[in-house]
């Protein structure tokens, strides 16, 4: 495994220099992140829907998360520390998902 250098790492390459070194030890650094966020996010979601209205819909907190995520991984691809792989993972994850959701019979 090669770790970057830090010689020719300089304060130019600002935050997006900064964000993006985890990725050169190890590609799915921000991948396992943002996967970690959805899972908070899917597990807060349900639970506060359960204690709310004592019913609940798993599905529901998968598609909101994953809105969530995508909109995160949006602002990371833009930045550059979101590869257009990872990138790709999380639209799927967001059309399956969703369309589950839509398509399950929801009242």
């Amino acid at each position: 495994m090669a770790f970057p250098n830090f010689d020719d790492w300089s304060s130019s390459t600002g935050i997006a220099g900064l964000m993006n070194l985890p990725n050169s030890t190890y590609p799915y650094y921000w991948a396992w992140i943002l996967a970690g966020i959805w899972i908070i996010l899917v597990l807060n979601t349900y639970f506060k829907e359960r204690l709310d209205l004592s019913k609940t819909n798993i599905l529901s907190s998968m598609a909101v998360a994953s809105l969530s995520i995508l909109v995160l991984a949006t602002v990371g691809s833009l930045v550059g520390f979101i590869s257009l792989e990872i990138m790709l993972y999380i639209v799927a994850l967001f059309i399956i998902t969703g369309a589950l959701w839509w398509f399950s019979g929801r009242e």
